[in-house]
């Protein structure tokens, strides 16, 4: 016997036929009705609020900053980097030059942590910089860079317990050399890991400098009395001193919204810009204080001139195209350079070199230091931004001399300075040392075959104390050309310094580069500046070229990334 299942049967086992249960967006078409309409209103601007915040981030993240760049495109695409078909081999190369610079942290961190500066050959340290720990802060962002984190944040451990209004008692911090490796590191720790702790700490040291400004023109001393926050009373201070605090300061002022920090600095350049010089676009190394003029002194690309003209570039891109005098004050700079300041060897006419003139610019010295061979990089990302194509062309002359002073010692590694004759057999004495008279040009013996051989010869100072400024020009001439050559010369400098002068805890200066007795030339010293830059450069020509791009990164002159003002107007 069946049972059937008829409509209207009131048995619990019966299913409707139809759901009358109602549905989601029912129910908030249901609740949307019941709304006044003041509560609609405020719930689609809520609404709209947050729509807005999610693409304004879709879109930070998505657009690379060079697709909104007012100008060319600096660096090559990375599709031409990676057709250079160097991927595995800048990767192992990569990871050698990350284990150098744990060698030397781990150096550091083992005998000298928080102060200056390991001595590397007898392990101690000391405090020559006032004791702030000054290896340790221009170390950081090279730690961040190369993904080691856990020695990074040793580090920023640290600095949170440092008290930067004060020095060791007595000291003289000098001005310029903080605001650029201390005060410039804190500021891209800051950028990269966005711990507003190191932000703090960096407020703190260019607070505790600012002092230098409080003088009757507005060109600043060169020392500070942290404790006694004050300046040290000067006449005089050199060109780069007082013109290379510029970014840092801008940089401050952009992330803590204080425009004072820029507007003294920035003042510095006015002035400067107004002063009388002996040639257009060329500044002797000393001004009075008082007067603000420009008194005394050589003028150069080199040693305490050489980032006040780095920095008329590095601005202007920086401020992203905004502020044309930057722009200006630059080309003038390098045309006059160009026109009285450059010469090439005669016996390797591709061998060209920047020298030095006298204050009235008239009398050249035919030298060429260490220091002045970040020129090449300059003139290089120059040529991009401002479309000035010979620009490019004597870069890539100039950076072939600075990679043959490494290449033609001995030991692979540069001397300070190396010298060249003129057609007469007239130049300085081979016997110049650092305090001679650079301008007692003397008639020579004959060249020497080796002398012949390499374009020039060297002066008494023949040390090599890890400097960054060929491998910071060998990086941008790669990312801006993409010519592997560039990282093999790359390559053989690492090799040099590895092989000359690692240490068992870290690296040293070496005194004679043209010795090849190893340890007995160690002058026992390590600045900073090796793991602030030598390595940073070294370990980014072999990393891709968007990785920390100079389409959206300025490196100040200790090598310190900054990113592109997203304000130009500040």
């Amino acid at each position: 016997m069946s049972s059937k299942v008829t409509i209207g049967s009131d048995s619990s086992d019966d299913q409707p036929l139809l759901d009358t249960q109602p549905t989601w967006n029912s129910r908030l078409r249901t609740r949307w009705r019941r709304m006044d309409r003041c509560t609609r209103v405020l719930f689609v601007l809520l609404f709209a609020i947050i729509l807005s915040a999610v693409l304004a981030r879709v879109l930070i993240e998505a657009l690379d900053p060079a697709d909104y760049w007012p100008g060319p495109r600096v660096t090559i695409p990375s599709e031409r980097d990676k057709e250079n078909d160097t991927a595995h081999t800048d990767e192992e190369r990569r990871e050698v030059i990350k284990a150098a610079m744990k060698h030397a942290w781990d150096g550091y961190h083992t005998y000298a942590f928080g102060n200056d500066e390991l001595q590397p050959v007898t392990n101690k340290s000391n405090n020559k910089w006032g004791g702030w720990g000054v290896t340790l802060i221009d170390a950081l962002d090279t730690l961040y860079i190369m993904g080691l984190h856990k020695e990074f944040n040793q580090g920023v451990t640290h600095v949170t317990t440092v008290d930067f209004s004060k020095a060791q008692s007595g000291f003289k911090t000098p001005f310029f050399e903080m605001v650029i490796r201390s005060l410039a590191g804190l500021l891209t720790a800051y950028e990269m890991s966005l711990d507003r702790r190191l932000l703090a700490k960096a407020q703190e040291i260019g607070d505790v400098l600012m002092p230098a400004f409080n003088t009757s023109t507005g060109i600043p001393y060169p020392r500070v009395d942290v404790n006694a926050k004050r300046a040290i009373p000067s006449d005089r201070v050199c060109l780069a001193e007082a013109g290379t605090v510029q970014l840092e300061y801008w940089k401050l002022s952009e992330l803590t919204g204080d425009p004072k920090y820029h507007e003294a600095a920035q003042r510095v350049v006015d002035i400067l810009d107004q002063a009388e010089k002996p040639y257009p676009g060329l500044y002797p190394i000393w001004i009075d204080i008082n007067s603000a003029k420009l008194v005394s002194g050589k003028i150069t690309f080199g040693g305490q001139g050489d980032s006040w003209y780095e920095y008329m570039i590095k601005q202007y891109v920086f401020s992203r195209h905004s502020n044309d005098q930057y722009r200006r004050m630059y080309e003038e700079s390098i045309d006059a350079m160009k026109e009285k300041m450059v010469q090439r060897s005669i016996y390797d006419p591709s061998m060209y070199y920047v020298g030095d003139l006298d204050s009235t610019a008239k009398k050249f010295s035919p030298m060429y230091q260490h220091l002045t061979c970040f020129v090449p990089g300059m003139l290089a990302l120059g040529s991009k931004v401002l479309d000035r194509p010979d620009d490019l062309e004597l870069a890539k002359s100039l950076v072939y001399t600075c990679f043959k002073m490494y290449n033609t010692t001995a030991t692979g590694l540069s001397p300070e300075y190396v010298l060249f004759r003129d057609s007469y057999d007239k130049g300085l004495s081979p016997s110049y040392s650092d305090n001679s008279d650079e301008f007692a040009i003397t008639q020579l013996s004959g060249a020497s075959n080796k002398e012949m051989k390499d374009g020039f010869y060297l002066g008494g100072n023949k040390g090599y104390i890890l400097r960054p400024e060929t491998l910071e020009s060998i990086m941008v001439m790669y990312r801006i050309t993409g010519d592997p050559m560039y990282k093999e010369w790359g390559w053989e400098i690492f090799k040099a310094i590895d092989k000359w002068t690692r240490t068992r805890s870290a690296f040293s200066a070496y005194r004679d580069v043209t010795s090849t007795q190893g340890s007995s030339q160690w002058t026992d010293s390590m600045e900073s500046f090796f793991l602030a830059e030598t390595l940073k450069y070294l370990y980014l020509l072999f990393s891709p070229v968007d990785y920390y791009s100079l389409d959206e990164y300025v490196f100040n002159t200790e090598a310190h990334p900054f990113k592109i003002l997203q304000t130009p107007n500040l």
